[in-house]
């Protein structure tokens, strides 16, 4: 989650990769605190399993990558990246790598299993049908113009409903 590409850099403006770095510090954060309330065992990737394996944390050992809170996820969808900006493997992948993708959903971490996310997206988008924008890409693929990225989006009952899950809480903070 913290390591953003000068290739993504370069197709971005600096309003939207400063919105973008900010969402990701407070997710960052508020996942680190909720893994230590939790009595998790957590540990940062390396800068190599981050950029090569999409891995931001290793969580009671399996790796992790943390998705910020997004527009999407507030209105209860999900968005899926099968291929990044350069075009080369995303974090939703046949490999299943990393092993858990976890989601901000504002409350809660959402944490579910890679390969079960890939097999939903292969049973229930179209990859033939693509659409022009990402308001558009529930179960159909999207590209940004300019980028080599695929994406599409799916419901989150759909991921309850299909794949290995477990939520992580905010803890309660009581002054």
């Amino acid at each position: 989650m913290s390591y953003m590409s000068d290739r993504a850099k370069g197709m971005s403006g600096n309003r939207h990769i400063s919105k973008t770095a900010q969402l990701n510090k407070k997710s960052i954060e508020r996942y680190l605190f909720s893994c230590k309330k939790a009595g998790k065992q957590l540990k940062p990737a390396s800068a190599k399993q981050d950029i090569h394996q999409h891995t931001d944390y290793i969580v009671d050992g399996e790796t992790v990558d943390l998705k910020a809170l997004k527009e999407s996820s507030r209105d209860g969808f999900v968005l899926l990246e099968f291929k990044n900006v350069a075009g080369k493997s995303g974090w939703c992948n046949p490999e299943g790598t990393p092993t858990w993708i976890a989601f901000d959903f504002g409350g809660f971490f959402l944490h579910a299993k890679n390969i079960d996310l890939y097999n939903l997206a292969q049973e229930k988008c179209d990859f033939d049908t693509s659409v022009s924008r990402f308001n558009q890409c529930l179960y159909k693929v999207y590209t940004r113009r300019s980028r080599k990225d695929l994406m599409s989006m799916v419901k989150l009952q759909d991921v309850l409903n299909s794949c290995e899950h477990w939520f992580l809480p905010y803890p309660v903070i009581i002054d």
